[in-house]
């Protein structure tokens, strides 16, 4: 099964435009059929715009969320105390996915900031299963990322095994993992196992090289050609999300593409 790979706008041309539309067309230019997009606050109509004049997929988007609080700025589903945010920021991304037809959105999970992490869990949670029911009114997928602390120091969700119990506590098809090798690899290593393990709960893929987070063909800890291939013998049909910082400038570093056997 090949892969296909869709830009991630918070990282892939940020050095040539500030706007997500602007990074789209870019995207679009340089080959891309697909990406991976933040909430756009304020250009919500361009970025439609975008969408419809390039013809792209949306393959993913991630939650709204609140610039101005250092907390919530990383999400708020599974913070104590947020719980009406989150419902706001929920309804706005899935309005906002409706108008680009994407079907996933990356329910960012927030910071933890002390206090009981247990009450942590029980909003996680709760939250989950209300997006489940909102998310599958409108036939969308939502997802959980486990994240490693170098990258989002005090995210909350940061082992795969955490997830694992959330989701089986949500027990709804239509909220999934989302696998980031570059988190995998710095949270657990064992990425071919720890594949295996969680395979039935996975819904999305994200790549980056480890440790630097730059393209897959740097050298690094994870030997891309090998990991290419385990997931094309994973099944896994959907997009990849290409969330790696440049090392250069995007349109320079792309050779990976092809010099790892793929095209875009």
């Amino acid at each position: 099964m090949a892969l296909k790979f869709a830009a991630n706008l918070n990282f892939l041309f940020t050095e040539r435009a500030t706007s997500i539309a602007e990074r789209i067309r870019l995207a679009h230019q340089n080959g891309f059929r697909a990406v991976e997009i933040p909430y756009p606050d304020g250009e919500t109509s361009d970025v439609v715009s975008a969408v419809k004049e390039t013809g792209v997929v949306v393959s993913l988007v991630n939650l709204a969320f609140d610039k101005s609080d250092d907390q919530l700025r990383f999400g708020s589903t599974s913070v104590p105390g947020s719980e009406k945010l989150f419902r706001s920021q929920l309804d706005a991304t899935i309005d906002f996915a409706r108008q680009v037809n994407c079907g996933k959105i990356h329910l960012t999970a927030g910071l933890f900031k002390g206090g009981q992490e247990s009450d942590y869990t029980k909003t996680y949670t709760a939250n989950l299963k209300i997006a489940a029911d909102s998310l599958r009114a409108s036939k969308m997928i939502g997802v959980i990322e486990p994240i490693n602390k170098y990258a989002v120091p005090g995210y909350y969700m940061n082992s795969y095994s955490k997830a694992a119990g959330i989701l089986a506590d949500v027990a709804a098809d239509n909220i999934q993992l989302l696998a980031d090798l570059y988190h995998l690899q710095h949270l657990h290593g064992n990425v071919s196992k720890t594949l295996e393990e969680y395979k039935a709960l996975i819904g999305h893929f994200q790549i980056a090289q480890v440790p630097h987070r730059h393209e897959p063909d740097v050298s690094g800890e994870l030997d891309y050609g090998f990991v290419f291939k385990a997931l094309q013998e994973f099944g896994y049909d959907g997009w990849v999300g290409c969330e790696y910082k440049p090392k250069t400038t995007t349109v320079e570093g792309l050779g990976w593409v092809s010099k790892l056997g793929y095209t875009l």
